[in-house]
C-alpha cells in the first residue's frame, strides 16, 4: 500500500522532455509508481485536477547556511517550491574554523547574521555543522559547498599577498577534509576580501583537490563589469589546468556593456568543445546585492572590517578612497561608477533603520552631504554591516543566459521568511520570487523559454550538475519532493518594498512525500537534512 496518490497531474518530469498527464504514488517518501493509478491504492489521495507536477525546485546558488544552524522556520524558499539547496556560495561560509583565526572569521560573517545573533564557534568544520544541522532539523535539504574564504583566513587571514607553500598546504588539507565530509565542490567570491587576494594559480592548486573527490568549481569571478570577459576566460582556464567542472555563478552583464552575453557565453560553448565542463546559473532579476564594503577599493577592505571602518573612519585615507572610487582599478568592479552611487540601495542596516529601503543619494540629500561622503559615514556609524543593492543589469543578456543550455536557476538569496526572527530583516525579492518568476514572467508572459526547459533547469539539470542523483526528476525510486502550481496563476509577488511577499500560484510542496506547503503557505515542521556527496577519491 502507498501513502499518498497524486491524481490527475501534468507532469513535467524534469528531464526536460515534453510532459504527459497521470498519477503518481509515494510510499515511504520515494516515488513507488507512476502511471494510471486506482484510488486504492494509497492510504491518501489529492486530485490535482490538471495542475502541474514535478520535481521540487533545487536552488543551486543559495547562501541559506547563514541561518541553518540557528533557525529552522524560514519559508522563503519552501513557498517558492524549492526543496534542495546548494550553500556556501560565493567563497562566504561559517567552516572551516581554526582557533586562532575564530574571531576573524567571525566578523567576516557578521554582515550575514539577523540583528543580535552571534556567530557559534563551536563548528569549526563541515561534519560539525552538518551533525548540528541535521540534529535541530531545517526546512530544505542542504548540499555543502567548500568556500575559499574561511579557507584563507584559516591560513593568512586577510593578508594582501601570495599564499606561502606552507599556508597552501594548509588550505589544500583543511579543502580535502570537507570534502570528504561530502562537500559538492569548491566556492570562490574573487571581487571580496579574502577571495580577491588570491592569484589564479592558488585556485589552480585548490580546485585539483575538489576535482580529485569529484567536486565541482563554483566561482563568484573576479569581475562581472568591465573585466568580465578576463573573469571567464580566468575560470575556465582554472578548469583546464586543474581538470575540475566550473560553475560560473550568478552570470550577468551589466547595462553599459549589454550584448555582452553573445561572447561570454560563446566563451563557454567553445571550452565545452575542448572537453572543459563549464556551465552557470543566473537570477531573473537586473539588481544584484552585496555587502557595503564591495563598494570599496580592495586595499581598504585588507584586514578585515574593524580595519576597514578604520581606514574609513581616518581623514587622509577617507581622501585617498574617494580618489580611488573615482577612477578604474585593474581587478576591481567600481559598482559606485557602474551604476552611480547614489542609485545606490541600502538593503539593510544594523543600527539605523531608517537607512533601509532608501538609495544612498536620498540619505544623503537628508544629511546635506555628497553620496560618497555619505556613503563613508554610513560604514563608520554602521561598522560596515549594510548590505546594498545594485541596480545596473542588462535585461537582455539576463534573457538570453537564462534561455542558453548552459545556465541553471539560482536565486543567490540570503534566509528570509514571514515568520521568527527573519520576519522583520529585508531581503532581496529573489529570497521570495525567483522560481515563480522564471516560471511567470519568462516562460508565460514572456515566452522567453518553454515550460519543460524551465523546469529542466530548476531540477533534472542542476541535479545532474551537482552530483545529487536521488533527485531532480518524477521517477520511480527517487526522493518524493515534489511541487504542483498553477502555470497560469503561478507569480511572485516580491519587490523592493514588500521584499518578504510569498509568490501565488503554488498549490503543494511535498518533502519526502509530506506535505509542507499548502497554498504559499508553509503548514509543516521542518524535515530537511543535510547532503553529504559521496566522492569519487
Amino acid at each position: 500500500m502507498n501513502d499518498l496518490l497524486l491524481k490527475n497531474a501534468v507532469i513535467y518530469d524534469g528531464s526536460g522532455g515534453p510532459w504527459y498527464r497521470g498519477d503518481v504514488a509515494i510510499r515511504e517518501g520515494i516515488i513507488n509508481e507512476i502511471g494510471t493509478l486506482t484510488p486504492g491504492c494509497a492510504s491518501e489521495t489529492i486530485d490535482l485536477e490538471g495542475r502541474v507536477l514535478c520535481p521540487g525546485f533545487v536552488d543551486v546558488h543559495s547562501h541559506s547556511d547563514f541561518s541553518a544552524f540557528l533557525v529552522n522556520d524560514v519559508d522563503g524558499k519552501i513557498t517558492q517550491g524549492v526543496t534542495t539547496e546548494v550553500v556556501s556560495n560565493c567563497g562566504l561560509a561559517m567552516t572551516p574554523s581554526v582557533p586562532e583565526r575564530a574571531g576573524l572569521l567571525q566578523e567576516y560573517m557578521r554582515p550575514y547574521l539577523p540583528e543580535g545573533v552571534s556567530l557559534h564557534n563551536e563548528c569549526s568544520s563541515l561534519e560539525e555543522m552538518m551533525d548540528r544541522i541535521d540534529s535541530s532539523g531545517y526546512v530544505t535539504d542542504l548540499a555543502f559547498h567548500v568556500a575559499h574564504g574561511p579557507l584563507r583566513i584559516a591560513a593568512l587571514g586577510f593578508e594582501n599577498r601570495k599564499a606561502t607553500p606552507g599556508e597552501l598546504e594548509l588550505m589544500k588539507d583543511l579543502l580535502a577534509r570537507e570534502m570528504e565530509s561530502g562537500a559538492v565542490g569548491l566556492s570562490s567570491g574573487l571581487i571580496y576580501p579574502p577571495g580577491c587576494f588570491a592569484d589564479t594559480d592558488e585556485l589552480v592548486e585548490l580546485c585539483r583537490v575538489a576535482a580529485a573527490y569529484g567536486g565541482i568549481y563554483a566561482t563568484h569571478m573576479r569581475s562581472e563589469s568591465g573585466n568580465t570577459l578576463n573573469a571567464v576566460a580566468e575560470a575556465i582556464n582554472i578548469g583546464r589546468r586543474s581538470g575540475c567542472a566550473v560553475h560560473i555563478s550568478h552570470h550577468k552583464i551589466m547595462e553599459q556593456l549589454e550584448g555582452l552575453s553573445e561572447k561570454t557565453l560563446g566563451m563557454m560553448e567553445t571550452a565545452q568543445k575542448e572537453g572543459i565542463d563549464v556551465t552557470c546559473d543566473v537570477y531573473p532579476y537586473t539588481a544584484g546585492s552585496t555587502m557595503i564594503g564591495a563598494l570599496l577599493p580592495p586595499w581598504v577592505n585588507e584586514g578585515g572590517a574593524a580595519r576597514l571602518v578604520a581606514r574609513v573612519a581616518d581623514p587622509t585615507c577617507r581622501k585617498r578612497i574617494a580618489e580611488d572610487m573615482k577612477k578604474e582599478i585593474p581587478g576591481w568592479d567600481n559598482f559606485s561608477r557602474a551604476s552611480g552611487l547614489a542609485n545606490i540601495l541600502i538593503f539593510t542596516a544594523e543600527k539605523d533603520k531608517t537607512l533601509e529601503g532608501r538609495t544612498i543619494g536620498a540619505s544623503a540629500a537628508d544629511r546635506g552631504q555628497d553620496p560618497l561622503d555619505a556613503l563613508f559615514d554610513i560604514i563608520v556609524s554602521e561598522q560596515a554591516n549594510c548590505t546594498v543593492a545594485i541596480f545596473s543589469q542588462s535585461e537582455s543578456d539576463n534573457r538570453r543566459i537564462i534561455a542558453h543550455p548552459l545556465s541553471m536557476i539560482g536565486s543567490d538569496s540570503h534566509p528570509a521568511s514571514t515568520k521568527g526572527i527573519y520576519a522583520s530583516r529585508r531581503s532581496h525579492p529573489r529570497a521570495f520570487g525567483t522560481f515563480p518568476r522564471v516560471l511567470g514572467k519568462y516562460v508565460r508572459e514572456d515566452h522567453v523559454i518553454p515550460l519543460e526547459t524551465a523546469i529542466w533547469k530548476m531540477t533534472g539539470f542542476p541535479a545532474r550538475r551537482f552530483g545529487l542523483s536521488d533527485r531532480g526528476l518524477i521517477k520511480k525510486g527517487l526522493i518524493a519532493d515534489l511541487v504542483a502550481f498553477d502555470p497560469q496563476t503561478i507569480r511572485d509577488c516580491a519587490d523592493f518594498t514588500d521584499t518578504n511577499a510569498p509568490s501565488k500560484g503554488i498549490a503543494c510542496v511535498w518533502k519526502r512525500g509530506k506535505i509542507i506547503v499548502r497554498n504559499n503557505v508553509s503548514v509543516a515542521q521542518p524535515s530537511g537534512k543535510c547532503i553529504r556527496r559521496k566522492n569519487s577519491c
